[in-house]
């Protein structure tokens, strides 16, 4: 692949915090580099429809302590169809773009990115999104934040848990079909019971579980994913077994907003730096990743072929299995 010196950065699917880190990011390092970067207005449609502006430094100063996407964002299924194809590589060559930089999650770089690729368009991927469900990469950005707003809201619940002793607390996180961020939140506040959508768990068991934990320290506090199943139906039927009132809390589209970490703002600049620099020196098709501590790119073919389970051995020991 040839060098890249002029290039579209767009986000698709949902926003995460940290998103426009990484457009701040992409747009500096491009002008230090010499890359001419054009930031694409919601997502593929956005791109089909000829929708940029020239990204220049001067254009962002500060955008990386603000939440959502700068750039806006859509779900647009345009990739799927020969139409929307033509489309789309229509209005990157009317833009003479020869590189994609692409902010999303899992559907985005299972789907947009792998189609990029498969059009002949060069593209990077860089993960963006809360549930941390992209395969090959132990973080994505956003991912820290909204554990952080789902850790402070549980230590409030254990204030009043500890207050008023006798009652079960059920606290329900986002995350779709997957539940790392409701295991890595379970995990960090030493929750009696976690509820994922990957595994099953016998209410009943559960029930019990709390109920012990009731009676050894006055309270009990279970995570629950939203994609685990009707969770308010299933702390209500916990409350019926164990004996105890029950209290939900669901925190909703609330976790997918706000200010960024320090950790997703510094992870969103490296991997930004990451893809600007490798299509920059003509390397594509590849996915920006951290794993152990380290920075580099897996092929967008191996990631969006993979899937990423939440870790059974920390499920097991918090559920005491």
């Amino acid at each position: 692949m040839n060098s890249c010196r002029r290039l579209g950065l767009l986000v698709s699917g949902g926003d995460a915090p940290g998103v426009n880190a990484a457009i701040e990011a992409a747009a500096r390092r491009a002008a230090a580099s010499g890359v001419e970067l054009w930031g694409v207005q919601g997502g593929f449609a956005g791109l089909a429809s000829g929708q940029m502006r020239p990204l220049l430094p001067e254009d962002v100063p500060g955008l990386a302590s603000r939440g959502g996407s700068w750039l806006g964002t859509s779900r647009d299924r345009i990739v799927a169809s020969a139409q929307g194809r033509g489309q789309l590589l229509e209005a990157i060559q009317a833009k003479q773009l020869q590189g994609i930089v692409l902010l999303g999650g899992d559907g985005s770089i299972r789907y947009g990115a792998r189609a990029l690729v498969e059009m002949g368009v060069p593209c990077v991927a860089i993960p963006c999104s809360i549930d941390n469900d992209v395969p090959g990469t132990d973080r994505t950005v956003g991912f820290d934040t909204a554990c952080n707003l789902a850790i402070s809201l549980a230590d409030r619940i254990l204030d009043t848990a500890q207050s008023l002793p006798g009652r079960m607390f059920v606290l329900e996180t986002l995350g779709g079909n997957t539940g790392h961020i409701a295991l890595a939140v379970a995990e960090a506040i030493h929750a009696d019971l976690v509820l994922l959508p990957e595994y099953a768990l016998d209410l009943d068991y559960a029930a019990q579980r709390m109920r012990r934990a009731v009676a050894a320290r006055g309270y009990a506090l279970a995570v629950a994913s939203e994609g685990a199943g009707d969770v308010k139906a299933m702390g209500e039927y916990m409350a019926r077994i164990a004996g105890h009132r029950v209290r939900l809390t669901s925190i909703g589209h609330a976790q997918r907003g706000g200010p960024p970490s320090f950790f997703d703002r510094w992870l969103a600049a490296r991997f930004a730096a990451l893809a600007v620099d490798s299509l920059a020196s003509g390397q594509g098709g590849a996915v920006t990743v951290w794993r152990g501590g380290a920075f580099g790119l897996a092929p967008i073919e191996e990631v969006a072929a993979g899937s990423k389970l939440p870790d059974r051995l920390t499920y097991n020991a918090i559920n005491g299995l």
